[in-house]
């Protein structure tokens, strides 16, 4: 590219001072020193007369490149002469051009600089250092020709990345992340019939499963159709109504008798289990009275075990009697009504005692008192154990008062007769009436006292344990 002296004088740089090369001394007062015209002008190397680029350019044509271009710059020749021989670098040199050398020389040199830009060779209008029109040619220039990798057809370069986006060829990554790398023009293909990831519903439950676990959905699918196994004839059924059909409907299914559990060991398919109710109907009726008889010793044997795990083996019993005014007016309606305590026992391998208690009196106390006793029941250990029974037993009520210091209880006690028959072995069937106090606590003296509490009372039973059994 041609350039204008203007346009190298923009960028020189000096490495040194100009001194005009003179050897011959002349005086001072004859000789005149070279003088450069000043001008307003950016270009301190431009005279007067030269505006423009254009007018450097019509100067250098004007005279061929002739040194009498310098002439119309430079009036005084040695002036001229000494700045040309000036040593400067190249205007590149900050791009990394080392060339430096005479003024004169640049031009020369600038036609030549690998850092200096050309217009492109292939017109696309762009100023291109020469080192770098290479790779512009090869990869950014728009009228460059290239072909798509995936396709191989040729393009410009300005249509080939409009190109390179939307290429039928180019391979893509499937977007239901399947892993699988796919050509554009092959991928709604794909995502619809190939994908292992794509979601297919389930052609019996109508569910929606990722392609590849559909497989082990139809393993286990409730409404996939299945046959009987027993080759009835029934039609096809689903997966989940084959339970249902061996239980209840298939005909051949081999069932057995229904009164299996008390004894019946028939087995035959279901269409001839009618037959067999029919046909055993007495049989079965003496199975189930066989059951029924075995359940009732069984349910007596349970009973027994778990009154004799709930019994009291401590020789004292604290009895709790509950809505005490509703008991007290039915034993003043009713003659003779008397409550009894759980049993208990004396010790572990002791006497069995049982206490009883009417709320409205009896005997000497009745109308006006309460009355308890104390009875002995015929226990499990009586073999063992020392007759008569010798035990001394008392009786307390408990005053329920907020405040235990003002409490004050009633105790009765009493040591056995020997020789009374209530303190004798007892038989099967106990006394009706044991022994104790008809005047225990009066009634008026259970309005007094803080005995009864939320309709409730207290009373405990004890036996001496200062007499030891014969066991």
């Amino acid at each position: 590219m041609v350039r204008s002296l203007a346009m190298w004088t923009k960028t020189l740089s000096f490495p040194a001072r100009i001194s005009p090369n003179k050897t011959e001394k002349k005086d001072a007062s004859t000789v005149k020193s070279p003088t450069v015209t000043p001008t307003p002008s950016t270009n301190s190397l431009a005279p007067n007369c030269v505006k423009n680029n254009n007018d450097i350019n019509s100067l250098m044509n004007e005279t061929n490149g002739n040194h009498e271009f310098g002439s119309h710059i430079y009036p005084d020749p040695d002036s001229e002469k000494a700045i040309m021989s000036s040593v400067v670098y190249c205007i590149h040199h900050k791009e990394g051009c080392k060339w430096s050398d005479e003024l004169r020389k640049l031009k020369a040199h600038l036609n030549t600089c690998k850092h200096d830009a050309i217009p492109c060779t292939s017109k696309c209008g762009a100023q291109i250092p020469r080192v770098l029109m290479e790779d512009h040619l090869k990869y950014t220039c728009p009228q460059r020709r290239a072909r798509c990798e995936f396709c191989n057809k040729e393009f410009t370069g300005h249509s080939l990345e409009n190109h390179i986006g939307s290429c039928s060829y180019e391979p893509m990554y499937c977007e239901n992340k399947c892993g699988m790398k796919v050509q554009r023009r092959h991928l709604g293909q794909h995502k619809s019939t190939e994908c292992s990831k794509r979601l297919l519903p389930c052609r019996y439950c109508s569910k929606e499963f990722v392609a590849d676990t559909l497989q082990s959905h139809l393993v286990k699918c409730g409404r996939v159709p299945i046959t009987c196994p027993n080759r009835c004839d029934s039609s096809v059924l689903a997966r989940e109504e084959l339970e249902i059909h061996l239980k209840e409907e298939c005909t051949i299914s081999v069932m057995q008798c229904n009164f299996k559990d008390a004894g019946c060991r028939f087995k035959g398919p279901r269409y001839s289990m009618e037959k067999h109710l029919e046909e055993n109907c007495q049989e079965h009726l003496s199975m189930m009275c066989n059951v029924v008889t075995k359940q009732q010793h069984q349910i007596t044997s349970l009973k027994s075990a778990l009154s004799r795990l709930s019994l009291n083996y401590s020789g004292t019993l604290i009895w709790k009697i509950s809505d005490f005014s509703a008991k007290m007016t039915e034993a003043k309606n009713k003659e003779g009504m008397e409550l009894v305590s759980p049993p208990f026992y004396t010790s572990q391998y002791g006497y069995k005692l049982q206490a009883s208690l009417f709320p409205n009196g009896n005997g000497a106390g009745e109308d006006s008192h309460i009355s308890v006793y104390i009875k002995i029941l015929p226990g499990e250990y009586d073999a063992l154990l020392r007759w008569p029974f010798a035990h001394s037993v008392s009786f307390t009520i408990f005053d329920q008062s907020t405040c235990p210091e003002k409490a004050c209880n009633i105790v009765e006690s009493f040591i056995p007769d020997p020789t009374w028959k209530n303190f004798q072995r007892p038989s099967k069937e106990p006394d009706s009436l044991g022994f104790g106090f008809p005047r225990f606590v009066s009634h008026e003296m259970l309005r007094k006292r803080h005995f009864m509490k939320d309709d409730t009372l207290f009373i405990r039973v004890k036996v001496d344990p200062s007499k030891i059994v014969a066991v």
